[in-house]
């Protein structure tokens, strides 16, 4: 009795360990895109996956961006020049790029032109996404995409 106790005991001791295993800790990468050939140039994904995750992105935006009957309307709440036609009456904000995360579960989701002259980019949820930001890496691409409305000469900026 007691040597089966004590061969329960070890194994319970030996599998305590288990959850600082290497296949535990899972890296994250974020990534942010303009296209499926900048994916697949940069992110270390083969294009055909890069062109899977970039349409289901749009097919994102063509379900949820917000709408505005004009022009407009449209431009007054995204910014000039950053809509586009959405249907035969109605407007949506522009994507710009996209945000990649490439871990368990890969995903792209559509970013768009900040509401500001601020460089950047933004979620549809309005969570602004900087090009100096250390946890997120953005192509050479997706770092002019981000600049594009900023009013800041951009010989200026860091590369």
């Amino acid at each position: 009795m007691f040597i089966r106790f004590a061969v329960i005991a070890a194994a319970a001791l030996a599998l305590a360990g288990c959850g600082d295993s290497e296949e535990a800790k899972v890296e994250i990468k974020r990534y942010i895109v303009v296209s499926a050939i900048d994916c697949a140039d940069n992110t270390g994904l083969e294009y055909d996956r890069c062109v899977k995750l970039l349409q289901t992105a749009v097919a994102q935006h063509d379900k949820t961006a917000a709408t505005y009957p004009k022009l407009e309307t449209c431009e007054a709440t995204e910014g000039e020049g950053r809509c586009e036609r959405a249907g035969e009456k109605s407007y949506r904000a522009r994507v710009t790029a996209f945000q990649l995360t490439i871990g368990p579960k890969t995903a792209a989701v559509p970013l768009y032109a900040p509401t500001t002259d601020k460089a950047g980019l933004r979620t549809a949820a309005n969570d602004e996404i900087l090009p100096d930001t250390e946890t997120i890496t953005f192509t050479e691409s997706a770092a002019d995409a981000s600049h594009f409305y900023f009013k800041e000469d951009p010989k200026k900026r860091k590369r």
